[in-house]
């Protein structure tokens, strides 16, 4: 189902379809320009499948099911806390040890 663009046509008083005229300060433009980005330099996917729009990015990212780093935003810094925890020892150690304790009296028939 493909979807169309509308805007605001304030001399003929209505909807007209199509992409609205460009801003002479170039805002609300964004979107013309995130496709530009592949347009003007498209590329090939490992399958062969040329990129030229994001709409053809987003598909073959999940067709391959491929992810970009955008789609891990504030795992970073998740990691960072995690391994900060370890390292200054705030991670629960003791029931750590415990369930190490308890694996090694399983398997020593304990």
């Amino acid at each position: 189902m493909a979807r169309n663009t509308w805007h605001w046509d304030p001399e003929q008083g209505k909807l007209v379809e199509g992409p609205g005229p460009r801003r002479s300060d170039g805002s609300g433009d964004g979107w013309r320009f995130s496709d530009r980005l592949y347009s003007g330099s498209p590329f090939k996917g490992m399958d062969g499948t040329i990129i030229d729009s994001k709409k053809k990015h987003r598909d073959y990212m999940k067709r391959h099911n491929l992810a970009t780093v955008d789609d891990f935003s504030g795992e970073w810094e998740r990691a960072k806390k995690r391994r900060e925890d370890v390292y200054t020892g705030r991670h629960d150690k003791r029931q750590r040890r415990e369930a190490i304790a308890r694996a090694l009296e399983k398997l020593h028939g304990g």
